[in-house]
């Protein structure tokens, strides 16, 4: 009996969350003054961009993605617009993950620092180099990357989206970060307690 409930103990404080982030209209503001809007419905991405990354959708801050789309635009060259979504973590922080694309390019700040500075070489679509918006040039972030600028509490990550060579302007993100609760030092007295009575326990037997 005091096996199980040692090890229930445990697995109630190993218990994590998966906080997912994710570029979407409704999460996701904006710095050029107009509201962000998702590429999906009566807008669209510009076709030869990457499908939007699982769970999210290609934004912008108007009609900026497909040529056909009603009162679609070019922003002008070296326009740069911010936008920026927060989340809030809770506890130990143990894992995650970021995905990007952009046309052209854009950097990722996260809680101030800058993960990568957006990449200015035009290629034959977007950026040649990540971060772009083709598969070939999508940025991906680990959690080694992540983990120094994560906080316990609230989190900041903005994307500078810049324009570089005319037509078609977007951002697409998506990620996750894990948390969870951290034992006091009680509790993980307790807990390591628990541990040495299961050995203690299986040596007698």
């Amino acid at each position: 009996m005091k096996q199980l409930f040692c090890l229930a103990f445990l697995s109630i404080a190993a218990n994590a969350t998966i906080i997912y982030i994710d570029s979407e209209a409704s999460n996701t503001i904006n710095n050029s003054g107009h509201p962000t809007v998702d590429l999906t419905g009566r807008l669209h991405p510009n076709p030869a961009w990457a499908e939007p990354l699982s769970g999210s959708d290609w934004i912008s801050y108007g009609s900026t993605g497909d040529h056909a789309d009603p009162g679609y635009f070019s922003p002008p060259d070296g326009l740069v617009v911010t936008f920026t979504t927060h989340f809030t973590l809770i506890g130990a922080i143990t894992g995650g993950g970021l995905e990007v694309l952009a046309d052209d390019s854009t950097s990722v700040i996260l809680n101030g620092h800058k993960l990568i500075a957006a990449d200015t070489k035009p290629g034959a679509k977007c950026s040649k180099a990540p971060i772009g918006c083709l598969v070939s040039t999508e940025g991906i972030f680990t959690f080694a990357q992540l983990a120094p600028y994560l906080v316990d509490g609230t989190n900041t990550l903005s994307f500078g989206v810049e324009q570089v060579a005319g037509s078609s302007f977007g951002l697409d993100f998506a990620g996750h970060v894990d948390d969870g609760p951290t034992p006091e030092p009680a509790t993980a007295a307790f807990i390591g307690g628990g541990l040495i009575g299961l050995v203690a326990l299986r040596r007698r037997k």
